[in-house]
């Protein structure tokens, strides 16, 4: 019988915000879930969780190690700035707690392969937030690919962008690259062998707000990414070329659109909308009573922070980098 969960929240600013109120609805769902603390520096987004999301009062506090020194707490889902995701991380597993870490989880590979090791000798769960792992629409895709219903795989290709104030202190790659990046690694199952990127900051002297990024996988695939803060309209978008048939794929709609030749005949294939931040909690509150459960296990997330390395090495240096994978 799975045993009782109490999970804590640290950080309550926009996206903890979108978390805290689906751990409310999943104790909703399950009685053996419980939303035992939310934890944030500023007091508006206490104030706001209490208000808004009806979080109770005695559940609020501004000090984060009263998460790390409470026996009442199991896990804690980590949704600070990035900056921060290490040394929170390493102090929580530590205190021995099950950990959901949104991505990136460090700012750099060695921080990043530091909170693995530590996981594992602990025997805690550690995940990564890479919530598109968990998009309905992307695990069909994975499905057909796997069933070799595009045939031969030829190239891939995502537009991530968006019209947005450039975030204070992150370039775009580390801020919106890691998704585009762990995509690639969930439908190929593979990391690339070759990368290259070109990247520039337009509206500010430093940290890039727009980037380019090609990637080289083993049987001659090919995936190029479009990153951008600066193009007006959000797109997550994901084209599929293959040898039997391509497709376009709208990730924040959930749709895919097949084009089975040259001559424009197309057709859409059902895709049954999810909410993919639920799906994810819930499959992490799973996976620490189901050590077998874990669809993004903290090695993906340490992987993923490397190949964002060698594209910030890239863009700096010009050049294509040959990677060890």
């Amino acid at each position: 019988m799975e045993e009782s969960t109490n999970v804590a929240v640290l950080g309550a600013g926009y996206w903890g915000r979108k978390v805290i109120s689906e751990y409310l609805h999943l104790e909703r769902t399950n009685p053996k879930v419980k939303l035992a603390k939310v934890c944030d520096l500023l007091d508006n987004n206490l104030i706001y969780c209490k208000e808004n999301l009806q979080v109770e009062k005695e559940l609020l506090s501004a000090k984060y190690t009263d998460l790390f020194d409470s026996d009442n707490i199991d896990a804690i889902h980590i949704c600070t700035p990035q900056e921060t995701h290490h040394k929170l991380c390493l102090e929580a597993l530590n205190a021995g707690k099950n950990i959901l870490l949104e991505k990136p989880m460090a700012l750099n590979s060695r921080d990043a392969w530091e909170l693995c090791d530590v996981a594992e000798k602990k025997h805690l769960c550690l995940q990564v937030g890479h919530i598109y792992r968990f998009n309905n629409v992307i695990q069909k895709v994975g499905d057909l690919i796997s069933q070799n219903y595009f045939g031969k795989l030829y190239y891939l290709k995502m537009q991530w962008t968006t019209l947005m104030p450039s975030p204070l202190g992150r370039d775009i790659l580390f801020d919106l690259g890691p998704h585009p990046v762990d995509i690639m690694n969930y439908l190929l199952n593979e990391w690339p062998i070759k990368v290259s990127c070109s990247a520039r900051a337009y509206r500010r002297k430093s940290l890039e707000e727009v980037a380019h990024i090609a990637m080289e996988f083993r049987n001659n695939i090919m995936a190029h990414v479009e990153l951008s803060w600066l193009q007006p309209g959000k797109v997550r978008d994901l084209c599929v070329m293959g040898e039997k048939r391509s497709a376009i794929v709208n990730c924040l709609d959930q749709t895919i659109r097949v084009y089975e030749d040259d001559k424009g005949n197309n057709y859409s294939l059902e895709v049954k909308q999810n909410n993919t931040i639920f799906d994810e909690v819930n499959h992490f509150v799973h996976s620490i009573n189901d050590k077998n459960n874990h669809k993004n296990p903290g090695p993906v997330g340490a992987n993923n922070v490397s190949i964002l390395e060698q594209l910030n090495k890239s863009a700096a240096e010009e050049r294509t980098i040959t990677l060890g994978y």
